[in-house]
């Protein structure tokens, strides 16, 4: 039997803005919509990138869909296409979540890259991308008042040529050509980057160096990893933040803004696309958020929740057509979405408060609320399954909370949707792969 201990009095501060997620809630050209999902497991951030995959289809987010033909007038609205991308990021809004906007190109997987490429003009794409700031946040061009905070420059320019064909040295003078454009236009926004794949080393650095040594602007630095232990991600969080000091930023934000579990890249890539349904993927997020909120990172964003790409990534929702009662294309939620659901609950309660486990397979993050009431997010995760070995035994989980009655839980696995069980003695039974939701009246 293993063992996690709450300490209801020992305050860590507020539950982080972890459970951001990429795409947003209307997806495969505004078929599918999860709005009322995303309202429910109130979803912080919306990251735009990679929407409407591929190429944004030719409307959505990207800058060469909105701004088509780069010999137009930069300061002409009618060179502009903000058609799909208006309603697009209304849809995010009317879920109750913010746009953490990326600014730049969807990744390009064919031979020939026709959006990655090195800009003509450097200087005038910030303006762009100033006047596409302008359109969100200030009316311009017909435009809204969205309030968008997060802007983000570009996208993985460190995975060549597929994110970027150019070279370190002429990526690092776009950014200090257009960044400070896009800045000195808008002093109220945060504009950072660059979602490296690689966040040591490399371009990273080579781009750290320069942000520190040119003076150019940086209100975030956003990293990217795809892991198959939750541990990894604690480990690089870490590394990053070394990183930061070492440049003389380690007061500026760090973003984890692209993860999901994966095996491996070059092999058995379908199997981590299956474990994305199954319940081995909440456990998996919820580990994840967990160690991310003993960390420094600021928020995080899963991806991805988008209906494209046949739904590959996505351990949030599945098609309607995976429910044969469908009567709309709202999409089915899937096992992965409870954890962000409740990650969601944990945040409400207000108050992280201190929680130990005795087995290195459990992961526990503990909330309490203004009545006392404490809620204990678990998850039982191993990885053993990336070599379809057999998850984790069963297990008996043991709560020890000071004056706790009322005890439920609302466990995720193959048999429970997030269904709620009463406990005996304060004992919790998991099987392998598998998460839950405690709630303890004091």
């Amino acid at each position: 039997m293993y063992e996690i201990k709450v300490f209801p009095d020992i305050a860590l501060g507020p539950i982080r803005d972890l459970h951001g997620v990429g795409g947003g809630p209307v997806t495969n050209h505004f078929v599918y919509d999860a709005t009322e999902d995303f309202r429910a497991a109130g979803i912080p951030f919306c990251r735009t990138h990679d929407i409407e995959y591929p190429f944004g289809l030719g409307e959505f987010v990207d800058i060469h869909c909105i701004f088509k033909d780069f010999n137009k007038d930069e300061n002409d609205p009618a060179s502009y296409n903000f058609t799909f991308t208006n309603e697009y990021l209304k849809a995010i809004h009317n879920a109750g979540a913010q746009t953490f906007y990326r600014l730049g190109s969807t990744i390009e997987h064919q031979p020939i890259k026709l959006y990655v490429n090195p800009p003509e003009d450097y200087a005038k794409w910030g303006r762009i991308c100033a006047h596409i700031i302008s359109h969100y946040n200030d009316g311009w061009a017909d435009g809204f008042r969205m309030g968008i905070e997060y802007w983000e420059f570009w996208n993985e320019p460190d995975i060549v040529p597929m994110c970027w064909t150019g070279t370190p040295e002429q990526f690092i003078e776009f950014y200090a050509a257009a960044a400070p454009v896009i800045k000195q236009a808008h002093p109220e926004v945060k504009v950072g980057g660059c979602a490296f794949a690689m966040p040591q080393g490399g371009l990273a650095e080579q781009w750290l160096a320069a942000v520190r040594d040119r003076n150019l602007p940086m209100d975030f630095y956003s990293w990217h990893f795809y892991p198959t232990s939750p541990r990894q991600v604690a480990e690089l969080a870490k590394e990053v933040d070394v990183l930061l000091e070492k440049y003389g930023f380690g007061d500026v934000e760090s973003v984890y803004d692209e993860w999901n579990y994966v095996c491996s890249w070059s092999e058995n890539l379908q199997r981590c696309y299956d474990l994305h349904k199954e319940p081995f993927e909440c456990a998996f997020m919820a580990a994840v958020m967990s160690v991310l909120q003993e960390s420094r990172v600021s928020k995080a964003m899963y991806y991805d929740v988008q209906m494209v790409m046949n739904g590959s990534w996505n351990g949030v929702f599945g098609p309607a057509e995976e429910n044969a009662h469908a009567a709309s294309k709202r999409p089915v939620r899937r096992p992965g979405y409870y954890a962000l659901y409740d990650w969601n609950q944990l945040k409400q309660m207000g108050t992280q408060v201190k929680a130990e486990t005795d087995c290195p397979d459990l992961y526990a993050t503990a909330a309490i609320d203004g009545e006392g009431t404490v809620a204990v997010l678990v998850s039982y995760f191993n990885d053993d399954a990336k070599w379809n070995q057999a998850p984790p035994p069963d297990a008996e989980i043991r709560f020890e909370i000071p004056g706790a009655k009322d005890r439920i839980a609302f466990v995720v696995d193959d048999e429970r949707t997030s269904d709620p069980v009463q406990l005996k003695d304060d004992v919790l039974r998991m099987k392998g792969n598998t998460c839950a939701l405690v709630f303890f009246r004091r």
